[in-house]
């Protein structure tokens, strides 16, 4: 049995320690803390116990993480320093309009938005790896918000090639990491004052989540976002985009109870 696994390693630089958590034998997850002694809940690692739950930006959160990303660029002292402050802003706009996943939204080079002559797509089929294997493919087209973004980055620091990483890192020609997103998501956050947690997904999540909340015919949303997240099924996008959650408060807002008597 599991719970009666003993003499588990220590950890060395060759040896990942062990443990079992919830029942189950795995690595042994690394919780970190604020300087309060409080359990960092930000921290991208699944920790037994604290959840792990991101939830979308609503509208005036976007706008206080673009308010923090537009003082970095204002801010910079050098024009490395800038350029990394535009990216940064670049990503969280394209991320939050695009719905990709963290893994395939770092992916993305300049010909997957862009044709040789610098003009837009007008749409670009990918396949998410994730659902590699499915053969499934999804089109995804550019709004204004993605152009203007592009577009604002790209007269400041033009392309060198078109096969370059669009959300290129500090060092060298690869992408900037999925921790890398994730740290610059939750500080620019924090430094906005969003208490609530987010993190890369928190992304994908507020494209879901708007186009529901905006849609007229919210059932047609759900359907239309069942398909571009290739989800299994409508209740699975519900509860992915946290609408489960808001019905469950209007609920309880909707009902009380005796108010004509209290």
């Amino acid at each position: 049995m599991l719970s009666s696994v003993k003499n588990i390693p220590k950890e060395n630089n060759n040896v990942i320690q062990l443990a079992v958590v919830d029942g189950k034998l795995g690595v042994k997850p690394k919780i970190r803390y604020n300087k309060d002694g409080s359990v960092d809940k930000r921290h991208p690692n699944k920790v037994s116990g604290v959840s792990s739950e991101v939830y979308p930006f609503s509208k005036g959160e976007i706008k206080s993480m673009i308010n923090v990303l537009n003082k970095h660029i204002d801010e910079s002292t050098n024009d490395n320093q800038r350029q990394i402050a535009c990216r940064n802003k670049m990503l969280f706009l394209v991320g939050i309009n695009l719905s990709l996943r963290i893994s395939d939204l770092i992916s993305l080079k300049w010909n997957f938005f862009l044709k040789d002559d610098l003009t837009f797509r007008d749409y670009y089929k990918i396949q998410p790896k994730k659902t590699k294997k499915t053969g499934k493919f999804v089109s995804l087209y550019f709004n204004y918000v993605v152009k203007k973004a592009i577009t604002e980055y790209i007269e400041q620091y033009p392309i060198e090639s078109m096969d370059d990483f669009v959300f290129k890192s500090r060092k060298g020609d690869k992408p900037v990491s999925e921790r890398g997103v994730w740290k610059i998501i939750v500080d620019t956050s924090a430094e906005a004052g969003i208490e609530h947690n987010v993190g890369t997904h928190s992304l994908r999540k507020t494209f879901g989540y708007h186009v529901w909340h905006n849609a007229e015919d919210k059932e047609k949303a759900l359907v239309m976002l069942m398909a571009i997240f290739n989800h299994s099924s409508v209740s699975t996008t519900k509860k992915y985009i946290g609408i489960m959650d808001e019905e469950i408060e209007d609920v309880f807002n909707g009902l009380n109870l005796g108010i004509d008597f209290v």
